[in-house]
Parts: C-alpha cells; structure tokens; sequence
C-alpha cells in the first residue's frame, strides 16, 4: 500500500470555487455596472467614526432616489473585483501556471482598474457619484497609495526571493 493509495477526494473541489467565483464576479460586475454605493467601513480614525452604517444607508436610499443613470466610482471597486474573481478562474483552470504568473494575471488588471478609474475620474474633475455627495481625491489617492504599496512589495519580496537563491547555490 502507498500514500496514494490512502488519498482521500479533496473537501472542496476546483469546480466548486469555480462556480463561488462565478457566482461572486457575475455578483460584482452587476454592482459595477449599476454604480451601486460602496458600504462605509467604520474606523477609529477618520470621518466615518460611529455613523458608518447611517451612511451606507444614506447611499442606498440616494441611489434608489435618483431619477436617471447612477453613476459611481465604486463600480471601479466592483469591476475591480469582478477582475480579480474572473481571472482567479482562469488561474485556477491553469494549473501549470507559476506564481508569479498567476500573481500577475489576477493583480494586474485589477490593480490597473482600481488605479486608473478614481484617479481618472478624479482629474477630470468628476464626483464620486451624481446621484450623492462626496469626492474622489481621498479614493483615487487611497487607491494610488494602495497599489504602489503592492507593487513594492511584490518587487521587493521577488528580490529577496532571487538573493536568498542565489546564496543557496553560492555554498
């Protein structure tokens, strides 16, 4: 008898995170398209303080109370996702695919949607929503900050990576 041999069937199988990922990128790309409010996440700095939840709300009902085509920058956050979740798919139906492929092939479009969007939006001068109030300098600047920072590291973590191969075939 071999180790195979007692290998059980996975819990969860490829087609099921398949189809979650289906589920939630076709859930996502629907949001996108309608402009649908992100929900306001409370902090313990920052503006939203305590009222976060009166804010989500207020979104909600602003976007149901506008009479004509919803425009957001959140449908970059849901397109972003929406990204993410759709190329997770392809990813995970490319097996053979490195890391660092995968990495890029789900980061990259995403992170190009989050970082284009709100800083086009924003320097065209355009609001967050015209169903709502707000401004896209602090998301566009967030998503800026957020991306970089991402990038960075994956740079760096490449780097240290290479260094750390380079001192394995150095002994």
């Amino acid at each position: 008898m071999s180790i195979p041999d007692l290998d059980g069937e996975p819990v969860v199988r490829r087609r099921t995170v398949i189809v979650v990922l289906g589920v939630v990128s076709a859930l996502a790309g629907l949001l996108a398209v309608v402009g649908w409010p992100l929900p306001v996440i409370s902090s313990t700095h920052g503006s939203a303080g305590p009222h976060a939840w009166a804010r989500t709300v207020r979104g909600v009902q602003d976007w149901f109370a506008y009479d004509g085509w919803r425009m957001s920058g959140s449908s970059w956050v849901y397109g972003a996702l929406a990204t993410a979740t759709a190329a997770s798919i392809a990813v995970i139906r490319h097996p053979a695919w490195s890391g660092g492929t995968a990495v890029v092939v789900v980061v990259a479009p995403a992170g190009a949607m989050l970082l284009v969007g709100p800083v086009a939006q924003w320097s065209l001068g355009l609001p967050w929503s015209n169903y709502g109030v707000g401004s896209t300098s602090a998301v566009a600047f967030g998503g800026v900050a957020t991306v970089a920072g991402g990038a960075a590291l994956f740079a760096v973590r490449r780097t240290l990576r290479r260094r750390g191969r380079r001192g394995d075939r150095a002994d």
